[in-house]
């Protein structure tokens, strides 16, 4: 049985072009953040269309209704980025956005901070941990808790950072001072870790792979960045021996992370064997959010001349049922890409510092 019209969420077949290419620069840019493609195509139908029924998300992505009630799940328990009401005198519901579209980027730099302040307890508790272990001599443990100090550092600076880059980049964001790398000359060699020292890394990871931040990620791409931020310098044999992936898997992450910047060859010994190395704990968060804000840049000629068409064709277009949806996805996109811009010569003055 057909959708009553009031009911009806779908948008003209004429707009599906403008459509396809939003959803696909959205699963570009949540494909550079790691995040689920199927969870990611989801969220980007209700982004664009604002509110759908399952049903509709069906229709839309061809997934099943197991999926998209799974998936509908977690972006809920994600944070308070959507909500659901029933459809009077029936059995369905609507999801859509909470607020208005403008408030989405706040609200996601609320979770972020949200989500650092929830481990900053934790990793705290971590460092107290590893000063007593260190004291008994246990490998590794102030190694470890050096990479957490570092990390912890840098979370005061992101807590500053993001709220006024979206709040406003071109003023208070100026006057932030930045956070002091501590610059320590080491050996490039993999740090052996003890096993209590082992456990306490563990929990590390755990902790990061279920924050808000970063749940929706990849688990295979947040265990070994996690790694490189308790490890600092890592083989392949190594990460293979830890996360127990295939050589073809780890190979696939590492090449990934090295063409996005967020680790680098630190040293090549003659007999080939390669070691990998990631810098101050602190800075590699921030470097995935430049390649983000990056990915994200590259989509702005086409939303331009996405929006040129829209104002050429107004007339013939702007009584189709999607019109204006479309058309405020394209300018918000427009407008975050141009604030976003504005805030990578913040991030670069950081990581060059």
């Amino acid at each position: 049985m057909a959708i009553k019209e009031e009911f009806n969420h779908l948008f003209d077949s004429n707009l599906s072009k403008y459509e396809d290419k939003l959803v696909d620069l959205l699963l570009d840019i949540a494909q550079q953040k790691r995040v689920n493609r199927k969870l990611s195509t989801i969220f980007s139908y209700l982004l664009i269309h604002g509110e759908l029924t399952q049903k509709e998300l069906k229709k839309l992505t061809r997934f099943s209704m197991g999926t998209i009630s799974t998936f509908l799940s977690v972006i809920m328990g994600a944070g308070n980025l959507i909500q659901k009401r029933r459809i009077p005198k029936t059995h369905t519901f609507v999801y859509s956005f909470s607020g208005e579209l403008r408030d989405l980027t706040v609200k996601g730099v609320e979770l972020s901070i949200k989500s650092i302040i929830s481990m900053e307890g934790f990793f705290r508790n971590s460092i107290l941990k590893l000063y007593k272990l260190g004291e008994l001599g246990s490998k590794g443990a102030k190694h470890l808790s050096q990479r957490i100090a570092e990390l912890l550092d840098s979370f005061t600076f992101y807590k500053k950072f993001f709220p006024d880059v979206v709040k406003n980049p071109e003023g208070r964001v100026q006057k932030i001072q930045f956070f002091q790398k501590k610059e320590i000359t080491d050996e490039v060699k993999e740090i052996e870790f003890d096993r209590e020292v082992y456990i306490i890394e563990e929990d590390i990871h755990t902790q990061l792979a279920v924050s808000q931040m970063f749940s929706t990620r990849d688990p295979f791409f947040i265990k070994i960045l996690g790694l490189f931020i308790t490890r600092k310098y890592l083989t392949q044999k190594t990460l293979k021996n830890i996360t127990g992936l295939s050589s073809g898997k780890i190979s696939q992450e590492v090449n990934q992370l090295l063409g996005e910047d967020l680790i680098k060859k630190a040293e090549v010994t003659d007999k080939g064997k390669i070691i990998y190395g990631a810098n101050f704990a602190g800075l590699i968060l921030l470097n995935f959010t430049r390649s983000i804000i990056l990915r994200f840049t590259k989509w702005e000629k086409i939303l331009e001349e996405m929006k040129l068409d829209f104002e050429n064709y107004e007339i013939g277009l702007r009584n189709l049922k999607g019109y204006e949806q479309i058309n405020d996805i394209i300018n918000f996109l427009i407008e975050t890409i141009l604030r976003y811009k504005k805030s990578l010569s913040i991030l670069d003055k950081v990581l060059n510092n």
